[in-house]
Order: C-alpha cells, then structure tokens, then sequence
C-alpha cells in the first residue's frame, strides 16, 4: 500500500491552510454558525451525560430498550467531547482550515468523526430489532434479548465499525506550516491517499460505509417498523371491537348484568391490561421512530458529501468565498445536531424519561425530608386507629361477627417509587395505596 500527501485538499474536514477569506468569516455567518455549535454542544454533552446518569442511577430504567438508548448516548457523548468543539474551532473560530489541537487531536478528531455515525446506526437496527420482538412476540422478547445477548450484539456493532474505519485513522496528516505574512506556526489537519494498486482505499470504504451502516440499515429500518404498524393497527381494531361489545354489555338487562359480574369484572381487567400494554408499546415505538427518522434525515447529507468529496476531482478549483463553502460545515452540523437532540426527544416523547429527568434535577434532601415527615404523620394516623380498635367496654359477644383485626402500623420498608402502603380497606383484602405528595 502506497501513501500519498493531498497537499491543501479537504479531507472529510477537508482543511486547507489559511489561503483565502472564507465565507464563514462574515460576521453573521460567523455568529449563526457560533450560536448553533454552542447550542449543540451543551445538548451533546450535558444531555447525553444527564440520560446516561439516569439509566445507570434509577433502577427501574434499566430495561433492554434503555440499554440500547445508553449505547447511543455514549456515542452521541463521544461526538460532543472530541468533535463539536473542536469542528466549531477548525471552521469558526480560527482562520479556516487551521487546526489548534495538535496531533492527538487531529487523529482523534477524525476516526471518532467517522465511527460514530456507523455505530448509531448499528445501535438503532438493534433497537429496533428489540421493539419488533417485543410487538410481535411480546413473551419472548426477555427470553431472546438476554445480558449476554445484549453485550455480544452491541460490542459487534462497537467492534464492527472501529475496525472498519481504520482506514481514515491511517489516512489522517498533521502538518505544521509558517505563515509567510506573520511568521506564526499553525496546523492543519489533512489526510493521505491510500491507494493499494490501483484502488483508492477510502473511495471504496467510503463507499462500503454508505451502503453498510446506512443505506442497508435504512432498508432493515423501514421493513420492521411497516410491520409493526401493521401489527398495531390490527392490534387497535380488536381493541376497539372489545370496547364496542362492552359497550353493549353494558346496556343489557340488570338481570344478565348480575350473573355476568364476576365473569365481565375478570375480562374487563384483562381488558384494560391489554389496552394499557398495546398503549405502552405505542409511545415506546412512536420514541425509536422518531430517533431513526431524525438520524436519516440530519445523516444523510453527510453521508452524501463524504462520498463526494473522495470520488471528486481533486484538482478542480474550489471557491471559498461562494456560498457553496457553506454546504461542508452544514452538513458537520446537522450531523452533531443528530447526536443532540435524542435527550430532547426523550424528554418530550418519554413520560418515563420526562419524570426521571424532574426527579433527577430536584433537590434529592428535600423529597427526602418530606418522604420522612410524611411518613411520620402516617404512622401517628395508624397508631390512633389502632388505640381505636377494640374500645374499653366493648363486648365480643354482642355481635356474632368477629372483630377485624387492628390495622398494622406503617412499616418503614412498604415505601416504594414514592407509593406507601397505609393499611387496609373494608374487604380486609386490598391495601391502600397513596402517592407521596
């Protein structure tokens, strides 16, 4: 395998020394530019840590589509610690093309920049596969997605693209050159050709890429979720079926009524669970479909550039000042947008998300003092009623019914995801449950 310098020619990052005043050193290019990598930044890194912080610290979020959700944002983190900030700096803030980071960086910078979008695309498949199992065969889906099963599948898809992007980690130069006009030293960060015979190394991975980690990907996507739609809205017309039936069931004679009781109570239950269950399964997919369309669409474009910019013409002028110099950190940018903006969807989308994030953010001392007050009150409330129970004077042999026994106290172990169990109720069969307030 041969290596050749592209001397001053993009590379995905496609950097060139500082020759000619960009467009994106116009003031309100700049500032739009500046304002929307700020913003995307914070959402990248502060947001992704926050929905990995609640996965790991809540237990009840450790489930299996969470755990796929983790994996996305720890890739999505990965993007905001070692790419928006430093494509913001190598675009807006210095002179383009120049590169402050060092070498590390540079190689960091760009095998990160490429892997990433690979692995989100293996994760959502995965994703994906899990809530087609979960519709279809809803049984089977913790029998299938076992712990082993999900670290296996998840480290191929880690493992899969790392080594398939190898190439861009090879290909990538640090230069270091002198300003003729004031002496100063500055680097780019450039790349090689490899070329292997007569085959161009990254036309052709470029090129797998596209095809491997989107386009197939995107094909297996639309499949599972055109089924699952189908599964659920003939999943809707049976429930709306059971609702009319109850419906007339419950305009029938009061006769009928009375015999059927117990047997509607029972199938009313199972009823609603199943109703509950079809609901559940709609916002979940409802979330992982919306994920998969935002990273089509802000992915896409860039997909689309890369794959341009290794088969182009490398000796065909390019015009920094024209409007088309836009189009690269564009697409960079709806790139990081992507990996942003899951841990705002989770919050609009996912009630179970939206709460952990309120209970995350709240003063965790104060629920705990009024965890403690509460459950102070209610033990004076039970310890009355017991007082109460059996009033001095009272003879067992007036009534022919035995006495209930006094209601236990409140035991500080029945406190459960802010649910406390404060005794019992007429049937002697069914705690009462109330909500922390």
């Amino acid at each position: 395998m041969s290596t050749t310098l592209a001397p001053f020619e993009d590379f995905e990052e496609e950097t060139s020394g500082p020759v000619d005043r960009s467009i994106l050193n116009e003031p309100i290019v700049k500032s739009f530019f500046l304002a929307t990598y700020i913003l995307v930044f914070l959402s990248c890194v502060f947001g992704n840590f926050l929905i990995l912080l609640i996965i790991i610290s809540n237990r009840s979020m450790r489930t299996v589509t969470n755990f796929f959700l983790a994996n996305l944002a720890i890739a999505d983190l990965l993007v905001g610690i070692f790419c928006v900030f430093q494509n913001a700096a190598h675009f807006v803030l210095f002179e383009y093309g120049a590169w402050p980071f060092g070498r590390i960086m540079c190689h960091s910078y760009v095998y990160i920049l490429h892997m990433i979008p690979n692995i989100s695309a293996g994760i959502l498949v995965l994703l994906s596969i899990e809530r087609f199992i979960a519709v279809i065969r809803p049984m089977l889906v913790h029998h299938l997605m076992t712990k082993s099963v999900l670290i296996a599948s998840t480290i191929i898809v880690w493992t899969a693209s790392a080594i398939m992007n190898l190439p861009y980690l090879i290909a990538v130069q640090y230069i270091e050159l002198n300003n003729p006009e004031t002496g100063e030293k500055y680097g780019i960060c450039t790349r090689r050709f490899l070329v292997m015979g007569e085959i161009n190394v990254l036309q052709v991975v470029t090129t797998i890429n596209l095809i491997v980690w989107y386009a197939i990907p995107l094909v297996i996507l639309l499949v599972i979720y055109i089924t699952v739609g189908i599964v659920l809205l003939r999943s809707t017309d049976r429930d709306s079926v059971t609702r009319s039936s109850q419906a007339t069931t419950s305009t029938s004679s009061a006769a009928v009524r009375t015999k059927l009781l117990n047997k509607n109570s029972i199938d009313s239950s199972q009823n609603k669970a199943n109703l509950e269950a079809v609901d559940s399964r709609k916002r979940v997919i409802k979330l992982v479909v919306v994920i998969v369309s935002c990273f089509a669409l802000l992915s896409l474009p860039r997909y689309l550039y890369l794959t341009w910019s290794v088969w182009r013409d490398t000796n065909a002028p390019r015009c920094l000042n024209c409007l088309s110099a836009l189009i690269q950190p564009t697409t960079f940018l709806l790139l990081f947008i992507n990996s942003g903006i899951n841990p705002i969807l989770y919050a609009f989308l996912s009630q179970r998300f939206r709460k952990a994030i309120t209970d995350t953010l709240s003063c965790a001392s104060t629920k705990e003092k009024r965890k403690k007050h509460f459950l102070m009150k209610l033990r004076k409330t039970r310890c009355s009623d017991n007082s109460f129970a059996n009033p001095i004077g009272l003879v067992a042999a007036e009534s022919p019914r035995k006495l209930k026994p006094p209601l236990p106290l409140l035991d500080m172990t029945q406190i459960n995801n802010g649910v406390i169990n404060i005794g019992y109720g007429q049937n002697a069969d069914s705690p009462i449950e109330t909500k922390m307030p």
